[in-house]
Order: C-alpha cells, then sequence, then structure tokens
C-alpha cells in the first residue's frame, strides 16, 4: 500500500502541476497512478492473477482520494498566490 500512496503523490502533483482543470487532472493521476503500480507488481508477479480486480480497485480509489487532496492543495496555493 506504501507503493500506492508514493506514486499517486507523485502523479498527483505532476498532473494537477501541468493540467489546469481539476476534473482531468484528477482522471490524469489515477489512471497513472493504477497503470504504474499495476506494472510494477505485474512484474514481479509475473501472473495477471496475482492482483485481483478488487484490489486494483482499492490501488485507484486511494489514488483518487490522494488526488483529491493534491488538488485542493493546489487550489488553495493558487488562491493565495492571486491575492
Amino acid at each position: 500500500m506504501e507503493l500506492v500512496v508514493i506514486v499517486s503523490t507523485i502523479t498527483s502533483f505532476f498532473s494537477h502541476f501541468l493540467i489546469e482543470r481539476a476534473l482531468v487532472a484528477n482522471l490524469t493521476s489515477v489512471l497513472c497512478a493504477t497503470l504504474i503500480t499495476w506494472l510494477l507488481i505485474f512484474t514481479q508477479t509475473e501472473t495477471v492473477a496475482g492482483v485481483a480486480y478488487q484490489q486494483l480497485m482499492i490501488i485507484a480509489l486511494v489514488a483518487l482520494v490522494i488526488s483529491f487532496v493534491v488538488g485542493m492543495v493546489f487550489t488553495y496555493h493558487k488562491k493565495c498566490s492571486r491575492q
């Protein structure tokens, strides 16, 4: 689970930094974090059965929550820098 948190934090930071629209940045972040995590797990287990669909959904949910939090921080930072 630590791997999911690290990967999703990094991808959400860069997606919110590079993409202005929050919905597109969240979607991009969740997809990238889920794919990267799945690929890292797949290379270690070498079977698709090693990663259950329930685990993929948990990975996507954790990535979405982290992306929302990072997005709120970026939104707040943009508001403060304009004043």
